[in-house]
C-alpha cells in the first residue's frame, strides 16, 4: 500500500530533517552553542533577538557567550552549572546584551544538553525569550511594594493588604512591620498562616468581629470594627480595623487596611466618663444641697435669733446657759456650712456676683489674723507676716478675706504644736498682667501625691474628720473657685512631715 502524504512530511515523520521546520518557525529565539560558549545555529526568531540580519552575522559576531552576553559577571558559570548538576536548565532569567546594538534586555532560558554516544557533552540546546517587560513590571512592583513597606513602617499601626473569598477563607500578600508592636509576631509568621492572630482575639469579641467582617465582606463596604486581643503575658489591648476593597477579580475580594492600638484612647474615653458621671453627681450633690440649704437658712435664723434671746434673757438660769452658748455656737456652725454651700453653688454655676474694687492685702491680712489670733496662741503658733502696704487687688473684698481666712485658718488647724505659719506677699508678672502672689506656709503633716489630687474636692477632708479637727471640707473647694472667679488662681505645694505652702496669685491694682 502506498503512502499518500507529501514527500516532506513523509521525511519530517521519520526524522529525516532533524525537526528543521519547527526550529525555524519557533517564535522565541532557539540555538545550539558549546560547552565553551561559542554559537553553532540560531534560529531567526534568537537572530532578529540579537538585532542582526541572518545566523551567519550573528554566529560571526559570537566569540565568548559567557564574556560578550551577560552582564552579571559569573552569570555563564552559573548557567553551566545548573546544567550539568540538574541536566536542564529552565527559567534561567539574565539580563543581557543584544549583540549588534548593545541594548539592555531581560532574557529567560530553557536549556538541556546533548551528550555522544560515550555520554560526553556534545553541545547545549535551548531556547530563549525576552522577558524585558515582564521583569521591569516585576521591578515597579516591587519598588511600589518597598515604598508601601517603608510608608507602612511610619504608620503607627499594622498596614495590611488581604484576599479575601465567599468561604471566610484569606490570605496576606502585604504585611507591615507594626504587627510586631502590636502582637509580637513578624510579618511573615501572618503572610504564612492567614489565622496566626485569630487565637489572640478576646473570646467576647470573636462572633462579633466575624459578623462585621462578614457583612463588609458581602456588601464590598468600607469596614470599621474596634475589639479586644489577649497577648501571651495576659496584657489585653483594644484594636480598631479598618479597610476598604481596592479590587475585585472573580470571586476573590482584595482589601487594604490598617490595625491601630486605640488602647490608651479606650482607657481616655473610660476615663472621661468616670469623671463625667463624678462631675455629674457632684453637681447634683451641690444642687441639692444648695436648695436644702436655702431651705434650711430661714429656720436656722430663727432658731439662733431666739437662742440670742434667751441667752441675754435675765431670766435664764444659771445652769441652763452653758447649754445656750452650746446651742448658739451649733447653730452658728451649720450656718456657716449652709453659708459656704450656697457660695460653692453659686461659684460653681458663675452666678456669683463679684464685685471687683481695689483691696489693700495688708489690711485684709490683719483683720483675718485678729480673728484667729486666739486659736494659734492655744497651739503656740509663731505667726510670721510680711506684707508690704502698699500692694493693692483688683479684687472682690469679701471674697479675698474669705480665701485669706481660710487659708489661715488651715495653717493654724492643721499644723503641730509650737509650730511656723509665715505669710509672705509679692507683686508678679503674670501671664495675663502684673499679679499678687500670697504665699502661707506651715509647719503641719504634709500631704502626699495622693490627698493632693483630692485637696480641692468638696467634702473630702483627707481623712481629718477622724482627728479632733473642726471642718467641713468645703474651704479650700470654695476657695479656688472664688480665686478663679476673680482672674486668680490657688495652687500648693507640700512635703510630708515637713509642712505645706498654699499661694493665691490674684490680679494686682494699677500702680
Amino acid at each position: 500500500m502506498s503512502d499518500s502524504r507529501p514527500p516532506d512530511l513523509i521525511r519530517a515523520a521519520a526524522g529525516g530533517d532533524d525537526f528543521r521546520t519547527l526550529f525555524e518557525f519557533l517564535p522565541i529565539g532557539a540555538y545550539r552553542s558549546t560547552p565553551d560558549g561559542r554559537l553553532l545555529r540560531a534560529n531567526p526568531a534568537l537572530v532578529h533577538l540579537n538585532g542582526c540580519e541572518n545566523e551567519s552575522e550573528l554566529i560571526a559576531r559570537v566569540r565568548d557567550i559567557g564574556l560578550e552576553w551577560y552582564l552579571e559577571p559569573g552569570r555563564r558559570d552559573q548557567f553551566r552549572r545548573v546544567l550539568e548538576t540538574e541536566g536542564q536548565v529552565c527559567g534561567f532569567t539574565s539580563e543581557i546584551l543584544r549583540y549588534r546594538t548593545r541594548e539592555r534586555i531581560w532574557v529567560s532560558e530553557n536549556a538541556h544538553i546533548v551528550r555522544d554516544a560515550a555520554g560526553q557533552p556534545l553541545y547545549y540546546e535551548g531556547t530563549v525569550e525576552e522577558v524585558t517587560d515582564r521583569m521591569q513590571w516585576a521591578f515597579a512592583l516591587h519598588r511600589s511594594e518597598e515604598q508601601l513597606r517603608q510608608i507602612a513602617n511610619h504608620v503607627p499601626g499594622m498596614v495590611y493588604r488581604v484576599h479575601m473569598k465567599p468561604d471566610g477563607s484569606a490570605r496576606y500578600s502585604f504585611v507591615g512591620e507594626g504587627i510586631r508592636a502590636l502582637y509580637g509576631v513578624s510579618p511573615q509568621e501572618l503572610i504564612d498562616n492567614p489565622l496566626a492572630l485569630r487565637r489572640y482575639r478576646h473570646p467576647a469579641d470573636v462572633e462579633r468581629v466575624d459578623r462585621q467582617v462578614r457583612a463588609a465582606f458581602e456588601a464590598r463596604a468600607p469596614l470599621s470594627v474596634e475589639y479586644r486581643i489577649v497577648l501571651g503575658d495576659g496584657a489585653i489591648k483594644w484594636l480598631q480595623m479598618s479597610s476598604s476593597v481596592t479590587e475585585t477579580v472573580g470571586d476573590e475580594q482584595t482589601r487594604v487596611g490598617v490595625l491601630l492600638d486605640v488602647t490608651a484612647q479606650r482607657e481616655a474615653q473610660a476615663l472621661r466618663a468616670e469623671r463625667d458621671q463624678a462631675e455629674s453627681a457632684q453637681r447634683a450633690m451641690t444642687q441639692f444641697l444648695s436648695r436644702v440649704s436655702h431651705e434650711l437658712r430661714t429656720p436656722l435664723n430663727a432658731i439662733l435669733g431666739f437662742a440670742q434671746l434667751i441667752d441675754t434673757d435675765p431670766q435664764t438660769v444659771t445652769h441652763q446657759q452653758p447649754w445656750v452658748r452650746e446651742m448658739l455656737a451649733s447653730g452658728q456652725h451649720l450656718l456657716t456650712i449652709v453659708e459656704d454651700i450656697l457660695d460653692l453653688s453659686g461659684a460653681q454655676s458663675g452666678q456669683m456676683q463679684i464685685d471687683v474694687v481695689d483691696v489693700v492685702l495688708a489690711d485684709v491680712v490683719a483683720e483675718c489674723r485678729a480673728m484667729l489670733e486666739p486659736q494659734a496662741a492655744a497651739q503656740r503658733l509663731q505667726v510670721s507676716l510680711a506684707i508690704d502696704p502698699a500692694i493693692a487687688l483688683r479684687a472682690d473684698r469679701k471674697r479675698v478675706k474669705q480665701i485669706v481666712a481660710n487659708l489661715l485658718s488651715n495653717a493654724v488647724k492643721y499644723n503641730r504644736p509650737a509650730g511656723q505659719v509665715d505669710l509672705r506677699a509679692r507683686r508678679v508678672l503674670g501671664a495675663d498682667g502684673p499679679a499678687v502672689e500670697l504665699a502661707v506656709s506651715d509647719t503641719g503633716t504634709g500631704l502626699g501625691a495622693e490627698q493632693l489630687e483630692r485637696l480641692f474636692t468638696p467634702f473630702d477632708r483627707l481623712g481629718a474628720q477622724h482627728r479632733d479637727v473642726a471642718g467641713t471640707g468645703l474651704g479650700l473647694s470654695l476657695s479656688r473657685h472664688l480665686a478663679r472667679a476673680m482672674g486668680g488662681e490657688i495652687r500648693v505645694e507640700s512635703r510630708l512631715d515637713v509642712g505645706s505652702t498654699f499661694v493665691l496669685s490674684l490680679p494686682a491694682a494699677a500702680g
